[in-house]
């Protein structure tokens, strides 16, 4: 009878502590169950009906004290554009148009864009998968925001990266798509550059 009682005890099913060590395994088990089966259920992407306004917030180190806002619209003749659930709104968000993936992030206390541009450039080379910027050019948005331009290539994916502001609030804006693709949506992307601003 002590034997028993002894491998029992052994294996955590002592006759008053069965109902809570049951209890416990259920409230640290089945939030993981139900949101793994959530997560499976919903779609990766939400849609985002044209005329969406995405405001994203930047804000610099405290030896700065620089906030800013970045502000980006779906366009209205551009539909089919979603946002990649999960993403942080805050400071950045994910677009998705078919094979487009276009990543606009706000960041504050820039003190210059070049040097943005260049740390961002790293960034990518040390992705995984990597890649690489070339063709680092000064470009002027649509909507009056300069900086630089440069052409990103990577193993599958090509793209641009842009590094866009005004004073201290930049718009760091990576378009990418399978290589080959991004010439031919060049416009759709200029589409959502056309209502960037920054303030």
């Amino acid at each position: 009878m002590i034997e028993g009682a002894v491998r029992l005890n052994r294996v955590g099913l002592e006759r008053h502590k069965t109902w809570s060590a049951v209890a416990l395994a259920i409230a640290v088990f089945l939030p993981a169950i139900l949101w793994t089966q959530w997560n499976n259920a919903v779609s990766g992407e939400t849609e985002l009906a044209p005329g969406t306004v995405m405001t994203l917030t930047a804000i610099g180190t405290p030896e700065t004290g620089s906030i800013g806002q970045v502000t980006l619209t779906i366009p209205d003749d551009g539909g089919g554009w979603g946002t990649a659930t999960g993403e942080n709104r805050q400071s950045s968000v994910v677009l998705v148009q078919g094979s487009i993936w276009l990543e606009a992030t706000a960041v504050a206390g820039v003190g210059d864009f070049s040097v943005l541009f260049d740390r961002q450039s790293r960034d990518l080379g040390n992705a995984d998968p990597p890649m690489f910027t070339t063709g680092k050019t000064p470009y002027t948005s649509p909507t009056g925001l300069t900086g630089y331009r440069g052409t990103l290539t990577g193993e599958r994916y090509g793209g641009n990266l842009y590094v866009l502001g005004d004073g201290e609030i930049a718009a760091v804006v990576v378009a990418r798509a399978p290589l080959g693709r991004l010439d031919g949506e060049a416009m759709t992307i200029e589409r959502i550059l056309a209502t960037l601003e920054v303030s």
